[in-house]
């Protein structure tokens, strides 16, 4: 066709532009998996991580990007920074509006104020009696949050309850998680939108809705009426967690009232929640940002919120110095325990001193993996010295931090990575005697119903294989 063209080059580079093509698509995952995972790898340095942490994901993303790269856009996200700066920005304008510090003051890690009144919900029945009641009895304000919402009889009750308000005038927030309500809430929303009250999702599940990672959740359970009163704890509005009657099956777990000027800290949380969520300015909500509830009873009480929005780790550092600082006795209660490096060492050290350290653990939790992973920590803690104590009848879900009977913790963190580091908590020091010594006895009922470390390595099939240890204490902490 065109003569003066030599066929005999033009032939070879044909082959070689179409081999070249062939191998740059039969290779374009392994390319793609190469840049991205360059991408992460960078993303990764610049987060703050333990170690342990991230060689874990430098490895998974380095050795099999195919895996690991989606793995982390989906779970490995920390402290995102875009994410960050504007729950920052929500934040610290609700504290302008409040006219709060935006750090809180040292020593404390949290805001802290007198005059509070304390009660405690000591199950799931009382729980449920007292949100029913209080709900019921609000008179134009109802603020929930919680990371689960059942459909089941507890969360219908529930939600059945927030219409009726809504449609009676009241103001009706419901703040739920994407992932804990994941594919159950859609008749719920549906019905308190109907009746005229708000609901909202926190973080989209899926990463291709939001630039951030959708492992950062709103673990965060908080409840708060006419803005005076508020129920904190690590309970869900769910069957397994609360309920009218009693259930065999049901977690052992509590909740606490407060009333009083603590509660507008509650309030402010929730509402930089809201606002973020909601993709609302803190500033629509000014009138409720800046009330301050008169004083209720004689209890000293510190919030702390944590959370990616929040700079350094509060939560995190609290832990660790009521670990560090306590004199005499500790007693940590917690579903689960997969502890960072810091936490860990430091409870071995203090055991190493003869101090009390008492750790009280479900035998079996609703988390096999998570079960699996602890054995690494608490056959050292045992050697140490810790007094391991496993809770039999069934799961038990509090989570209490009690040091020489003068301070408690309770909230909605567990002793893991993921609480401590990742997801959005809200935690409650108590400072008032009477307050700690109803905490401790609730830690006290437990005691009757465990057994030892020892004990339960001898009775109970629950000890995992060496292969199987070491193939899970490989992912810790990505746990």
């Amino acid at each position: 066709m065109w003569p003066w063209i030599d066929t005999n080059i033009v032939e070879p580079l044909i082959r070689l532009l179409g081999g070249s093509l062939v191998f740059l698509l039969t290779n374009l995952t392994t390319i793609l998996g190469f840049i991205l995972a360059v991408l992460v790898i960078r993303r990764v340095f610049s987060e703050k991580r333990n170690p342990s942490n991230f060689f874990a994901w430098f490895f998974l993303v380095i050795f099999i990007p195919v895996l690991g790269v989606p793995l982390y856009f989906m779970f490995g996200g920390r402290k995102s920074r875009k994410l960050a700066k504007n729950k920052r920005a929500i934040t610290d304008r609700a504290l302008d509006i409040a006219k709060q510090p935006r750090e809180p003051p040292l020593p404390g890690r949290g805001y802290r104020s007198q005059g509070n009144l304390f009660a405690l919900l000591p199950d799931g029945e009382a729980a449920f009696a007292r949100l029913c009641c209080e709900i019921d009895d609000a008179e134009h304000t109802i603020h929930i949050a919680t990371y689960i919402l059942g459909n089941d009889a507890t969360g219908q009750a529930i939600v059945e309850r927030l219409t009726r308000r809504a449609k009676e005038g009241v103001k009706v927030r419901l703040l739920l998680d994407s992932l804990g309500c994941w594919n159950r809430t859609r008749t719920a929303r549906f019905k308190i939108r109907q009746a005229g009250g708000e609901v909202a999702m926190f973080m989209p599940v899926l990463p291709i809705q939001t630039h951030t990672s959708s492992n950062l959740r709103n673990h965060r359970k908080i409840a708060i009426f006419d803005n005076l009163r508020a129920i904190t704890g690590g309970q869900n509005i769910d069957t397994r967690f609360m309920g009218a009657e009693p259930a065999p099956a049901r977690f052992t777990d509590f909740s606490i009232i407060t009333e009083g000027p603590a509660v507008a800290t509650l309030t402010r949380t929730f509402i930089a929640d809201w606002a973020f969520a909601n993709k609302e300015a803190p500033s629509q909500h000014e009138a409720l940002l800046r009330y301050i509830p008169e004083k209720a009873g004689e209890s000293s009480t510190e919030i702390i919120a944590s959370g990616p929005d929040v700079p350094n780790d509060p939560l995190w550092e609290q832990i660790v110095c009521i670990i560090q600082e306590f004199k005499h006795s500790l007693t940590i209660i917690t579903p689960y325990f997969i502890p960072d490096e810091v936490i860990f060492r430091s409870l071995i050290v203090k055991a190493h001193t003869g101090r009390q350290i008492r750790l009280v653990l479900p035998l079996k939790s609703n988390h096999r993996i998570a079960d699996i992973a602890r054995y690494h920590f608490l056959r050292q803690l045992h050697e140490a010295g810790v007094d391991i104590q496993f809770y039999t009848p069934r799961m038990m879900h509090g989570k209490l931090i009690l040091a020489d009977g003068e301070i408690a913790m309770t909230g909605s963190a567990n002793i893991d990575m993921r609480s401590l580091f990742v997801n959005f908590e809200i935690a409650q020091l108590h400072h008032t005697p009477t307050d700690v010594q109803q905490l401790t006895g609730w830690a006290d009922s437990l005691t009757p119903h465990c057994i030892s470390y020892r004990d339960a390595l001898r009775q109970h099939d629950i000890q995992p294989s060496r292969t199987v240890a070491g193939l899970v204490s490989l992912i810790v902490p990505l746990l």
